[in-house]
C-alpha cells in the first residue's frame, strides 16, 4: 500500500468524522417482513422548492400507475411546516390516498441544517422514506426529473421484476475513484429492494463512504457502498426521450442558496428552475426571468433572491435546456405554450449554432413548435 495514499485517505476520513458522528443515528429502519405488491416512489423534497414537488404531483396524475402502491414525499423540515401549496395539491390529487408526506423531527432538522450539505439531506430523506416503505420495490425519483413517457414508472417496475436484482438503475456511476468496471449504479431512477436493504444494512451504511480500493481512494456516493457489497445489480438504460432531467439542478441550487457559489464563469442548468415552478402553479419566477433574459448582454439573473451568473453557461447547455423543456411541453400539451415559448426564445438565441430544436432527425429530435 502506498503510504502517501493511505495518509491522504485517513486525513479525508478524519475531516468527515464529525459529520458522520452527527448523522449516524438520525435514521433507523426495521426489516420489511411482509412486503405489499407493487412499488413505492420516493422523492426527497425541499420547502424552498415546494412548487417542484407540486409539478411532480401534476405529472404523476398523467402517468399510468396500475402497480403504484404509494408515493412518499419527504421534506427537509418538520412535517407541519410543509408549504400549503403541497398539501392542497395532494388533497386535490386523484391518488391522494396513495400519497404520504413525511418530514424531519426536531433533531434531524437541526443537524441537517447545521451541516447544510445536499448529500446529507438526500441521504436522510431517502432513508426516512425507505424505512416507511411497505413494498419491496422502491423507486428513488429525483425532484428535478419529470417523465414524458406515460408508463414511465410502470416500465421501470416491470423491467426490474424481470432482472431479479437488488439494485437497478439507468446508468453506472463514474467518478471519485468509482470506475465503470465496478458496475455501481447512480441513484438516477434507481430501483432498490427494500427487503434486502433493510435486512442487511443500516441507514448509515448507505451514506457516503471513503475507502481504499485496489490502492486508490474511493469516495462512495450515497447507496454506492451498500451496492459494492451486493452483487445482484442490473442496468436498464433510460431513453432520453422518456424523461426531462437536467443534471445536478438540486445540488446546484443548494450550493447557490448556501452562498457557496454564484456560478460565475461556470455552466449549469439552474435557469430551468422557474419552469418547474410554472408547472407547480407558481408562474411569477418564470415571467421575471423571461424579462431578464431578454437582455442579450445580461451576465446574471435573479433566482429566488440570489444572484445567479449565466456568463459561463455554454451554447450547448442553452440548447439542451430548450430541447428538454420543449420535449416535455410537447409530450404534455402537444406544443409549447406561448408563455413557455417566450421563456425559451432567449435561450435559443444564446444557443446560436448549437441549437438542436427543429434541426435534428430521428427519435431524439424535438420539433420547433
Amino acid at each position: 500500500m502506498n503510504v502517501k495514499t493511505w495518509t491522504r485517505l485517513k486525513a479525508k476520513q478524519l475531516r468527515r468524522l464529525p459529520m458522520e458522528l452527527a448523522i449516524r443515528g438520525l435514521a433507523r429502519w426495521e426489516p420489511l417482513d411482509d412486503p405489499a405488491d407493487g412499488y413505492t416512489i420516493v422523492i426527497a423534497c425541499m420547502n424552498r422548492l415546494a412548487p417542484m414537488a407540486v409539478a411532480n404531483l401534476q405529472i404523476l396524475s398523467r402517468q399510468d400507475r396500475e402497480h403504484l402502491h404509494e408515493l412518499i414525499l419527504v421534506f427537509d423540515g418538520p412535517v407541519d411546516q410543509v408549504p400549503q401549496i403541497v398539501r392542497d395539491a395532494v388533497a386535490a390529487h386523484p391518488d391522494r390516498d396513495r400519497i404520504r408526506i413525511l418530514g424531519y423531527d426536531a433533531k434531524q432538522a437541526r443537524v441537517a441544517k447545521r451541516i447544510n450539505w445536499g448529500w446529507v439531506y438526500s441521504w436522510l430523506s431517502w432513508s426516512l422514506a425507505i424505512a416507511q416503505a411497505r413494498t419491496r420495490a422502491v423507486i428513488i425519483h429525483d425532484l428535478d426529473a419529470l417523465p414524458v413517457r406515460r408508463d414511465f414508472f410502470e416500465h421501470l417496475y416491470l423491467t426490474w421484476l424481470d432482472t431479479g436484482s437488488y439494485f437497478c438503475s439507468g446508468r453506472h456511476y463514474k467518478g471519485n475513484g468509482v470506475t465503470r468496471e465496478m458496475e455501481l449504479h447512480t441513484t438516477f431512477e434507481l430501483i432498490l429492494d427494500a427487503v434486502h436493504l433493510r435486512s442487511r444494512f443500516k441507514p448509515f451504511d448507505a451514506f457516503n463512504k471513503l475507502r481504499m480500493i485496489d490502492g486508490r481512494i474511493v469516495d462512495f456516493d450515497t447507496l454506492l457502498y451498500v451496492q459494492y457489497q451486493t452483487p445482484e445489480r442490473a442496468l436498464r438504460p433510460i431513453n432520453e426521450i422518456d424523461l426531462m432531467h437536467p443534471s445536478q439542478v438540486i445540488c446546484q441550487h443548494s450550493e447557490l442558496v448556501a452562498g457557496r457559489t454564484d456560478f460565475q464563469g461556470r455552466t449549469h442548468f439552474l435557469v430551468v428552475v422557474p419552469y418547474y415552478f410554472y408547472l407547480g402553479n407558481e408562474p411569477e419566477p418564470l415571467r421575471k426571468m423571461t424579462a431578464e433574459l431578454q437582455d442579450p448582454n445580461a451576465r446574471s439573473v435573479d433566482l429566488g433572491g440570489k444572484t445567479l451568473c449565466i456568463d459561463g453557461v455554454t451554447p450547448a447547455h442553452w440548447a439542451w435546456m430548450e430541447k428538454q423543456i420543449r420535449r416535455l411541453e410537447q409530450g404534455l400539451f402537444g406544443s409549447t405554450r406561448p408563455e413557455i415559448a417566450a421563456f425559451l426564445a432567449p435561450m435559443a438565441r444564446r444557443a446560436a449554432d448549437a441549437r438542436s430544436v427543429g434541426r435534428e432527425i430521428g427519435e431524439h429530435a424535438v420539433q420547433d413548435r
